[in-house]
């Protein structure tokens, strides 16, 4: 390791280090806050004075942090790599371009350390860095996005737009409407063309408002609905930009031209909202701009040194949980982490393989890897079950010979976790996958710990219904997305041409902070993410539920008939945790659940539509609403059925696609997690990225090609973790 590399695992074992103490004395501080009555004077004093201790240790973590990211961007680019560095958007403070940071003083200077990162902007990549050849993944979602806007012919090719600086203006933007709007502003894409010679500067500086010209319909950036009128504006090129808008206010911040379907971008006081994502190829050319893109060597693939700097576990293998331990008399289920984060880059034979040296003597049968960003524990099923001497025997073995790492047992109901509230519930995540997982199908997923609903993050949240004005840019879009694939048949028989009764913007500040939380760790995991809004269709009387606390991913236990909850309604997984007495019996496959036990979403309404249940009726009370169902003119009539779906911001990270049939019929139905389904798959996956990992799954339809039971017509895609989903829109609509 170069000495620049070391010093680079200096500062995070330094980061690490003093966030621990920081952590210690927080415990410290709790604990002495608890202390007899008599003393509280005393223990306030001591209280604070831990506190300001604390805050200096977290201000010098951050502070390594910082340094190591820098130590790590200059290693890898004297390695000749392209690693992210400082360059990503999550070492800046998002806050600060737009004046808005608290912590920020006179002429921008820090008055103390800020929490959000760095106050400055990232640097602009260069010409040669700025694009990156896509996945096959984002391949054909953007054959599908160029479909489903009315693109003729198919794409030729497409590239990725990698500007850590035009994403983080953006953001703030994002921000700045945010606090000014009461909501998140509305997002929307649109299709730009231009000129062959201007790709390159529009990609590395952004929309140029001093280059504005033909401002028909007001002074603005002109971006189109409809990429067949953007094809127009490429002056004979072959290539056009596809952008992330952020609207902001009506007629202030934009303009929506309906005769022309054309979105006027005002970008002003210097504000960002135009952000060009992808670059796409729609026919063949023979120009200069092609042979340049195609001499780029660069891949769609960030190494992710600054994430590991971040996760204790990412630079070299150390302890992963400080209150690991046995209490029981025997245990054959372990788990070991972190291991060495070299393996990230290999397969699971390789995982297994390094976890059966390390615990040489000891016949194990089983080794599922646990991936978690930069770093790699594993789970073992051991054939034999040892006692607790043996397990401390085993937590004193250095791995590698020189380091230390956790062992814990990981056996189903541990009597160690019992009435200890999950750690993870108050991790980064916010999020425990076993709190409805009891283990039927994949052992290592459940989790003995409690979960109670007090520690949920979306505890205490409410929400709160704006309506989205008809005509509107938002609306128009909408509207265009549901009737798009009509008409709609329901799981009851009912079929007809929908027609929208309103649509209502969903604001939940606790999910809003949730899903950005979420957004954030995977840009910093991969320098990229990949965003979509998509239909989700489900009981209509489940909806305050789920505008609460969001989409939860299922259970694998089934309903209890005399479960209060989740009895008697038709279920097939139960909405309870493992702490119900009453569903306890696991869930089988029955034709459900085909890619795993996930949140399904769709592109296509009408898709949706078939999962919509228990629609109300037209004039009766909305139970989101606690008000009438409004009876608009030419919209419904009286005791007609309305339906409402749910139209989402979904997070996919870096999804992995899908595109053939399954081994079986049930290969996937107990994946809990998006991982690796090659062996459940037939031929013609996409390889798994192993030094990444992926976030969703992109399962494309084969529109008929499909073995019956095996594959599915229309595309579908699945996420397991709730935060990567933001409910954004009711959309209630009738049937005509």
């Amino acid at each position: 390791m170069g000495s620049v590399q070391a010093r680079a695992l200096e500062s995070a074992i330094a980061f690490w280090e003093a966030l621990e103490v920081k952590r210690e004395k927080e415990r410290a501080a709790s604990k002495v806050a608890l202390a007899d009555q008599g003393k509280q004077a005393t223990a306030r004093g001591e209280a604070r004075k831990m506190l300001v201790e604390a805050a200096q240790c977290v201000s010098a973590a951050q502070a390594a942090s910082r340094q190591a990211d820098k130590l790590v961007t200059m290693s890898a680019s004297r390695a000749g790599g392209g690693g992210s560095g400082q360059d990503r958007m999550g070492g800046f403070c998002a806050l600060f371009p737009m004046g808005a940071c608290p912590f920020a003083g006179k002429n921008g200077e820090v008055k103390t350390c800020c929490p959000r990162g760095t106050h400055g902007e990232p640097s602009p990549p260069s010409e040669d860095q700025v694009f990156a050849k896509v996945t096959n993944a984002k391949m054909r979602l953007l054959e599908q996005k160029w479909a489903d806007a009315g693109g003729r012919g198919g794409l030729v090719n497409a590239w990725q737009v990698r500007n850590p600086r035009l994403e983080f203006l953006f953001r703030a933007t994002e921000c700045d409407f945010a606090e000014a709007l009461g909501h998140s502003s509305d997002i929307i894409d649109g299709w730009h063309g231009s000129a062959e010679s201007n790709v390159h500067s529009i990609a590395v500086n952004g929309f140029d408002p001093k280059r504005r010209s033909g401002q028909v319909f007001g002074a603005g950036e002109y971006f189109a609905k409809d990429p067949n009128v953007s094809i127009s504006y490429a002056r004979g090129g072959s290539f056009m930009f596809l952008c992330k808008l952020v609207l902001g206010k009506p007629n202030e911040d934009h303009t929506w031209v309906d005769s022309q379907k054309y979105y006027v971008l005002k970008q002003r006081d210097l504000r960002y909202q135009c952000l060009p994502m992808f670059l796409v190829q729609f026919q063949q050319s023979d120009g200069p701009l092609l042979p340049r893109l195609a001499a780029m060597t660069t891949q769609d693939v960030e190494e992710p040194m600054g994430l590991a700097v971040r996760q204790m576990g990412g630079l070299q293998a150390c302890p992963g949980r400080r209150d690991a331990g046995m209490s029981a008399d025997l245990t054959r289920h372990l788990w070991l982490g972190w291991l060495s984060p070299q393996l990230c880059q290999g397969n699971d034979d390789a995982v297994e393989e390094d976890v059966k040296a390390f615990l040489k003597g000891h016949l194990v049968t089983e080794v599922i890897p646990e991936r978690n960003g930069s770093r790699i524990g594993a789970f073992a099923l051991l054939r034999d079950a040892i006692d607790r001497s043996t397990f401390r025997t085993l937590g004193k073995r250095l791995y590698h010979g020189q380091f230390t790492i956790s062992i814990d047992d990981a056996q189903p109901q541990n009597p160690r976790c019992a009435g200890k509230p999950c750690p993870r519930l108050s991790g980064p995540s916010h999020y425990c996958r076993g709190w409805n997982i009891r283990g039927h199908h994949s052992w290592n997923w459940g989790c003995s710990f409690d979960h109670p609903s007090e520690l949920r993050p979306t505890r205490g949240a409410q929400y709160s219904l704006e309506g989205v004005s008809k005509g509107s840019a938002k609306f128009d879009e909408i509207e265009t997305e549901l009737c798009r694939s009509a008409p709609f048949v329901s799981g009851s028989g009912a079929c007809g041409m929908p027609r929208i009764v309103q649509v209502r913007r969903v604001v939940n500040s606790a999910l809003e902070r949730l899903y950005e939380e979420r957004r954030g760790f995977l840009y910093d995991k991969h320098g990229f993410v990949v965003e979509k809004e998509l239909w989700h269709g489900t009981s209509c009387k489940a909806l305050p539920e789920l505008l609460t606390h969001g989409l939860q991913p299922p259970s694998d236990t089934q309903p209890g008939g005399s479960c209060p909850l989740s009895g008697g309604k038709g279920l097939c997984t139960s909405l309870c945790g493992t702490d119900c007495t009453h569903c306890v019996d696991s869930h089988n496959w029955n034709k459900c659940h085909m890619y795993g036990l996930g949140v399904y979403l769709a592109d296509l309404a009408q898709k949706s539509h078939r999962y919509v249940r228990e629609p109300r009726k037209f004039g009766d009370k909305d139970p989101m609403a606690s008000v009438p169902t409004p009876a608009a003119s030419g919209t419904g009539r009286a005791g007609q059925s309305v339906y409402t779906m749910v139209r989402c911001r979904v997070v996919l990270g870096n999804p992995y696609l899908i595109e053939c049939n399954l081994m079986s019929p049930s290969a996937m139905h107990g994946v809990c997690w998006c991982q690796d389904p090659s062996d459940m798959l037939e031929t013609g996956s996409e390889e798994w990225s192993m030094a990444r990992g992926h976030d969703a799954y992109f399962v494309r339809g084969l529109t008929g090609k499909q073995k019956a039971g095996l594959g599915v017509y229309n595309n579908e895609y699945i996420v397991f973790q709730p935060y990567q989903i933001l409910p954004l829109y009711c959309v209630d609509y009738v049937l005509q």
